[in-house]
């Protein structure tokens, strides 16, 4: 069952038979390109696929590798990403050849490559997965890489994710818009920080542009990060509509009181 979000906050569920343009698993006999495997059912997990920023088509075999995605997506030193991308040999303690396949390996702009693995803080105590990691980690090290291991403590919490996978599909260039970009930076600039339902009417007013198009403009600039607000704590939106007291500002500054 996959959960989706709603701009009032509330979640609905879908069957995986769910047909929308992302979360639709559609799994095939064949992995997608560059994966060396398909994700698995276990235990009832969520399977499905999402499109990077990348346009690459990204497995994801749990909710919090979903989360995962949405970081990568989010983040702009991250230059693309892919899910299931090569399967490491080792020995283990008891001379058994072992295979492991990571969950996600990640290229930076700067030319740094990572693999990131997801998993649950209490599983990490396992001997087994004590040793997968040490290879792993002995892997990266030997070809240059860095190893990184998210658990649901260090990833996004309830609020924090509910608005990032608010803010996820204004993430296309289709919803920038150059004048509220402007215009905004201008306001905030000289404000400091605005409430977000009052900087989108004074935009709306001084652009002369549809309410829903100032929206979502401001949208796509929090996504990016152009703009900022305590996504950590509060709910963008309430009733399908931007919080009032929900307070936005530029990246260079802070809130003011």
């Amino acid at each position: 069952m996959l959960l989706l979000l709603r701009q009032d906050g509330r979640y609905e569920r879908f069957g995986d038979s769910y047909l929308g343009k992302e979360g639709h698993m559609g799994l095939k006999r064949k992995p997608p390109p560059g994966n060396v495997r398909r994700v698995a059912a276990i235990g009832g997990n969520l399977r499905y696929t999402i499109t990077s920023k990348a346009n690459e088509t990204i497995q994801c075999e749990s909710f919090q590798e979903r989360k995962v995605t949405l970081l990568f997506d989010r983040d702009p030193t991250i230059h693309a990403y892919r899910s299931q991308p090569e399967r490491f040999s080792f020995v283990d303690s008891q001379g058994i050849a072992r295979t492991y396949v990571p969950d996600f390996m990640v290229w930076r702009v700067d030319g740094e490559v990572e693999i990131h693995e997801v998993t649950l803080a209490a599983r990490r105590d396992q001997p087994r997965l004590r040793e997968r990691e040490a290879a792993a980690r002995r892997m990266c090290q030997e070809r240059g890489w860095r190893y990184v291991v998210h658990t649901e403590e260090s990833l996004p919490q309830a609020t924090e994710e509910a608005n990032l996978l608010a803010l996820h599909r204004y993430r296309p260039s289709a919803y920038a818009h150059p004048a509220v970009t402007r215009a905004a930076q201008e306001c905030l600039h000289e404000r400091g920080s605005l409430a977000f339902q009052q900087l989108s009417s004074a935009l709306t007013q001084q652009l002369g542009l549809p309410t829903p198009t100032v929206v979502s403009a401001l949208c796509h600039l929090l996504w990016h990060g152009m703009l900022v607000a305590d996504l950590r704590h509060q709910l963008i939106f309430h009733d399908a509509a931007p919080r009032a007291n929900l307070l936005v500002w530029l990246p260079t500054g802070g809130p003011t009181p």
